[in-house]
């Protein structure tokens, strides 16, 4: 079932080039996309180069916006939890949506 989650992810140390990498197929090779945000960066994880630049950039002392869209997206959280946990200070969940929700309303926020 498609869905869509948004999350705030702050971290206390930035993450590994091989943390990056794994974050990277996680999202180019499963049923999910997973988009990053801070302030005027924005990074789509199945692209490695610009996930690589958006962590060059990225400030550790401000929250980044994560956000999974796809199917399973508790599956890709979770995976995403356990390559880059040790980085993450916590996460908080901001929204959630279901494929039901996302087509029947005009515009949702994440």
């Amino acid at each position: 079932m498609e869905e869509l989650s948004s999350y705030h992810v702050t971290f206390h140390q930035p993450l590994t080039t091989q943390q990056i990498i794994s974050l990277y197929k996680l999202s180019s090779k499963n049923n999910f996309n997973i988009y990053l945000h801070q302030d005027h960066l924005i990074a789509d994880a199945g692209h490695l180069t610009k996930l690589l630049s958006f962590f060059l950039f990225v400030k550790i002392d401000q929250p980044v916006l994560l956000i999974i869209d796809g199917e399973d997206i508790e599956s890709a959280y979770k995976q995403l939890q356990s390559q880059c946990g040790d980085c993450i200070d916590h996460i908080t969940r901001r929204t959630k949506y279901t494929g039901q929700i996302m087509n029947t309303q005009t515009s949702i926020t994440v």
